[in-house]
């Protein structure tokens, strides 16, 4: 299927793909003699595009020409944090409803990530994930991603069964931003046992590894080249899973790192090395970190010049003159990317995980220039 952990596992080659188109394209100019909408607008502007690619579909987004539920749960996340167009969103909501079975498993087993996606989307459009289309225990994706999680062994609290090589600290961070929406307690065993697994997986220089297989042994340094390191992606949602529940362990060594790591148009790699590219993902996801740490990305803190992290996220978005306009693309493609879009939406709008519920509906024009 074409989840968030698919894609991730095929980052790392994305990336290294793409590193000479960014530098010989860089990102698409403003449209000439338009205004430059605000971080809001802009944010509104990609959750309708996503919703649009939704009604067009009927219930869901596709990727690569396949159906994505998992992508299709992060937009009714976006969208919902910025209450546009419901219609939409209850028509992917429908559309989740109905895929339950093969589309949110791995290997034939529950991913943890995608029920976290499923179970944050379910809350953000005000339904309730613990009978999510029925009263049976299928239903129930509350305790299906609890199900899931190891309780034994050196894993002992890592939601998922499959190999959390390429995804560990990602999943965890979704699916514990996931529970922290369901009233689920923070004094329940296996929220405490997913916290203590997350925190031990955070290197010394404060950021994340997607897996630490040998949590005595000290992390390998960031390596662009080799796709080694802790990376801005998994450290993203590490950090919100975290904050989600109150904790946030050595927060000023994060901010620092991160600090040395942007790059010069004010965004933020994939590999959390010096002298980067920035690319619309890291950059989004980073952006959410900073905000789940109390941190104004709009600060003077995280200004290089007169560009800041929420600018080089706005250079990804696809102007009002382009086929796609509101979508955001990936360097080295300027069409729109639906795993770009969905990450970028509520980044854009200052959003960290986990989002509330939000009925309110508004339609945003997407007009040619």
């Amino acid at each position: 299927m074409g989840s968030h952990f698919r894609a991730r596992r095929g980052l790392r080659a994305l990336v290294a793909a793409t590193i000479v188109s960014t530098a010989l394209i860089g990102a698409t100019a403003p449209d000439a003699g338009a205004a430059t909408p605000s971080n809001g607008t802009r944010a509104k502007q990609g959750a309708q595009w996503l919703a649009n690619e939704i009604r067009r579909n009927g219930g869901f987004l596709e990727n690569f020409g396949q159906e994505d539920p998992v992508d299709t749960a992060y937009a009714v996340i976006g969208m919902r944090a910025l209450g546009v167009d419901k219609h939409a969103s209850d028509l992917a909501i429908k559309y989740l409803k109905h895929n339950l079975g093969a589309k949110i498993k791995l290997g034939g087993v529950d991913s943890a990530g995608a029920l976290g996606n499923y179970i944050s989307a379910a809350v953000a459009n005000a339904q309730d994930p613990r009978h999510f289309g029925g009263t049976t225990a299928k239903y129930d994706l509350v305790a299906r991603l609890l199900a899931t999680q190891r309780t034994k062994g050196a894993d002992k609290g890592l939601f998922g069964s499959q190999a959390p090589t390429y995804d560990g600290a990602f999943r965890q961070g979704l699916a514990l931003t996931a529970l922290a929406l369901t009233h689920v307690s923070p004094a329940d065993p296996r929220v405490k046992a997913g916290i203590a697994w997350l925190k031990k997986q955070q290197c010394a220089n404060g950021l994340w590894l997607p897996y630490r297989a040998n949590v005595k042994k000290p992390c390998p340094a960031a390596n662009p080249t080799t796709f080694t390191g802790p990376d801005t992606n998994s450290t993203s949602l590490a950090v919100q899973g975290l904050a989600a529940w109150g904790s946030r362990p050595r927060s000023t060594k994060v901010l620092s790192t991160l600090q040395a790591i942007q790059t010069a148009d004010g965004g933020f790699p994939y590999i959390a090395a010096k002298n980067g590219f920035s690319d619309p993902n890291s950059t989004a996801l980073t952006i959410q970190a900073l905000v789940a740490l109390s941190s104004s990305p709009a600060s003077s803190k995280w200004s290089k010049g007169a560009s800041t992290p929420f600018t080089a996220l706005a250079s990804y978005q696809i102007g009002c003159s382009s086929p796609g306009y509101g979508a955001f693309f990936y360097p080295g493609d300027s069409s729109p990317s639906v795993f770009a879009t969905v990450q970028a939406v509520p980044a854009m709008a200052g959003r960290k995980l986990p989002i509330g519920k939000s009925t309110k509906s508004v339609i945003v024009p997407l007009n040619a220039c």
